[in-house]
């Protein structure tokens, strides 16, 4: 009896779950396409350049769609279960709730270490693709389209004009080139006609031109002249090849980001903290050593170093120094102290990034386990939540997964915000919205399990009553 009830909630939970899964990825998707499609339209891209984009960008998303998928799909199982009154049946026969949540508890603990296995080992590498990816698509030009009776100079030193082109994008005619390259001739090509096509590498564009001319500017080796010749020559036929390797897509070097900290897992996150850690200690230290021959410091206050050993001694120094020395003294002083406050304010910043590289590892490696961590609660928040309101399918249950998704990214992104700006510590920025989640569920749970409503009016009124008639009871004996 016990085992088919494993299987049929299990099989209840499984359908939802994966709908609901590419649901949110898809929706997740759509706001990364939101988000940059400035740089994808009107490049030409070949559909299996989009097409791996797309899906390097949803394997980046997958860590946030699972907590997402997890909340509804357990929130529409328990629902529909309670719709249908098996959830009554169940505890009529004697079955606790935690006895048939068993099942979905288990899968939300698979579901929990899928997530930080694949965020640890197959995230870092989708993350390095997609962002390779996605800055050799934005470096890309445009793609070529030369429209007549329109200027185009997205290829670099040429403004072309054309009066008119034929439909199969080869023939044109009334063309104009304008070339200008710095420090060298300008020129200007006026063709009747002519022919545009690709080279055989698609590294240029050759302009087959036709009953034309050519105006160039001679450029005078004496500054000082006013007057400027320039060369006239008529053609009846001439090849002009034109640079565009700025329009094709090249592939830029992973290697190149390998270093950042959304493209390492766990164990190398953890490596490259020590080792700025390090670097932060020896550039403190060498901070220390610069400074030390100037000073010696006390608990209190810090001293001008001297050699002196006599502690009573009271004069001031310039009195020590002959008269005709003391400008070459001040100067002298003046600028060693500028230096080591230039030197020092540099070691400053230089610890000042260090220490944000740190926090930035750091946040990487909380991520990883809050946002798996987040399916496991999402899950003791979506079950006895579905049970409470007794509605399945996709109306109620997508209205409260939504709203507490949204509660719970909110909470996350300030936090992360918060642990960035070293304002909180990372600890306290990234677990805050799991620790805040965490006893909303157990009170759900409670609830559920006892079969109250969430919000019971009269239980609350009699709380509120109690309080107010232990604070009117001490003032009273105050009085």
């Amino acid at each position: 009896m016990i085992k088919k009830i494993d299987k049929y909630i299990i099989k209840s939970f499984i359908g939802p779950f994966f709908v609901t899964f590419f649901i949110a990825l898809f929706i997740l998707l759509i706001q990364f396409l939101w988000k940059y499609i400035d740089d994808l339209v009107g490049k030409g891209l070949e559909w299996f350049i989009i097409a791996k984009l797309l899906f390097y960008a949803s394997a980046n998303l997958i860590p946030l769609a699972l907590p997402l998928a997890t909340l509804l799909s357990s929130i529409m199982t328990y629902g529909n279960l309670g719709e249908r009154f098996e959830l009554a049946a169940f505890k009529s026969a004697g079955i606790s709730m935690f006895r048939f949540m068993r099942s979905t508890i288990l899968i939300g603990v698979f579901i929990t270490i899928g997530a930080f296995l694949f965020s640890n080992y197959i995230l870092p590498t989708a993350s390095l693709k997609f962002w390779s990816t996605l800055l050799d698509i934005t470096k890309q030009k445009p793609a070529l389209n030369i429209k007549p009776n329109e200027f185009y100079n997205e290829i670099e030193h040429y403004t072309i004009l054309i009066g008119d082109k034929a439909e199969d994008n080869i023939s044109i005619k009334d063309i104009t080139i304008y070339e200008e390259i710095k420090g060298q001739s300008n020129s200007v090509v006026i063709a009747d006609h002519g022919e545009m096509l690709p080279s055989t590498d698609k590294e240029n564009l050759v302009m087959k031109l036709y009953d034309g001319k050519q105006y160039e500017e001679m450029r005078s080796q004496q500054k000082s002249t006013k007057t400027k010749e320039h060369m006239r020559m008529h053609f009846g036929e001439w090849e002009k090849a034109l640079d565009i390797t700025g329009f094709q897509m090249t592939e830029t070097g992973e290697s190149l980001y390998s270093d950042h900290y959304k493209m390492m897992n766990v164990e190398q996150l953890t490596r490259a903290i020590d080792s700025l850690a390090r670097q932060a200690r020896s550039k403190s230290g060498s901070a220390e050593k610069l400074v030390k021959p100037y000073f010696y410091f006390t608990k209190d206050s810090a001293y001008v170093f001297s050699d002196s050993t006599d502690t009573n001694y009271s004069e001031s120094f310039l009195k020590l120094v002959p008269p005709n020395e003391k400008k070459m003294v001040i100067s002298g002083a003046l600028t060693s102290s500028r230096a080591i406050s230039a030197h020092t304010t540099q070691i400053e910043q230089s610890l000042k990034s260090s220490n944000n590289r740190i926090i930035e590892h750091k946040v990487e490696v909380h991520r990883k386990i809050t946002l798996s961590l987040a399916c496991l609660v999402f899950l003791f928040v979506g079950a006895p939540l579905g049970a409470i309101i007794r509605k399945g399918g996709f109306g109620f249950p997508v209205i409260f997964s939504i709203l507490i998704f949204i509660f719970f990214y909110v909470i996350n992104i300030s936090g992360e915000r918060m642990a960035d700006q070293s304002a909180i510590t990372v600890f306290a920025g990234m677990w805050m919205a799991i620790l805040i989640i965490f006893p909303i569920s157990i009170f759900l749970t409670i609830k559920a399990k006892n079969d109250a409503p969430i919000v019971n009016s009269d239980s609350y009124a009699t709380v509120f009553r109690r309080i107010r008639n232990f604070f009117i009871k001490k003032s009273d004996a105050a009085n």
